[in-house]
């Protein structure tokens, strides 16, 4: 029987904490508005890097089209594809309707006359990130480590590109890496058993029956 990872679980707590900490600070405070609102103008310095940003976020998109066909396949020729496939749409579904249910329902309070509208958590990097994820526990154990620093690479630049070009300001970007964090963690703790136990009868090379036929 497989067992439930419960450091994983403890940390995906750890990062529900962290989120709502940073929402806090970030957000409901003057001084983290002020902040966060500066970090995104300032890194938004020069034409040339504001048309890098657009660009790459324009590669993203076909990137994770192909990359989502792909965990359909993975999915498919995996010795159990139901409950990998539980697994992936959990991982996506899960912080891309969280994502949008927050930026519906939270709300940005005028601090020292910063009237803005919430943007929390910033739901383009959700969607990324989780897909991400998906296509990481989809993969095979023997290619996970390059995709998933492919991975990291293409979650790297949307978050940067979000900010250059003002999509979100930095505790938006946190906050969608927290949340799905959160979701792929929670998930993981309830690994699949994709291998024959080593003490099931078909593994026993001392089984009577199985040895006379």
């Amino acid at each position: 029987m497989t067992r439930i990872k419960l450091p994983r679980l403890f940390a995906a707590l750890v990062l529900l904490v962290l989120g709502i900490i940073e929402f806090e600070l970030a957000v409901n405070t003057a001084g983290g508005q002020i902040v966060d609102q500066q970090i995104m103008r300032d890194a938004s310095y020069s034409e040339d890097l504001d048309s890098l940003a657009a660009a790459f976020i324009g590669l993203v998109t076909p990137i994770l089209i192909v990359g989502g066909v792909l965990v359909v396949l993975m999915i498919t020729l995996r010795n159990n594809p139901i409950a990998l496939a539980l697994r992936v749409a959990v991982v996506t579904l899960g912080p891309i309707t969280t994502a949008w249910a927050l930026k519906q329902s939270l709300q940005r309070p005028d601090l020292n006359g910063l009237v803005m509208h919430n943007s929390f958590p910033s739901g383009t990097l959700t969607a990324v990130t989780a897909l991400v994820c998906a296509i990481v526990f989809a993969t095979p154990h023997r290619w996970r480590a390059i995709v998933a620093i492919n991975g990291a690479l293409i979650v790297i630049g949307t978050a940067i590109s979000v900010i250059v070009l003002q999509w979100h300001r930095p505790s938006d970007v946190i906050g969608a890496l927290l949340l799905v964090g959160c979701y792929t963690l929670a998930v993981s703790a309830f690994p699949l058993n994709t291998t024959i136990p080593p003490h099931s009868a078909l593994a026993d090379p001392g089984n009577e029956r199985l040895s006379t036929v």
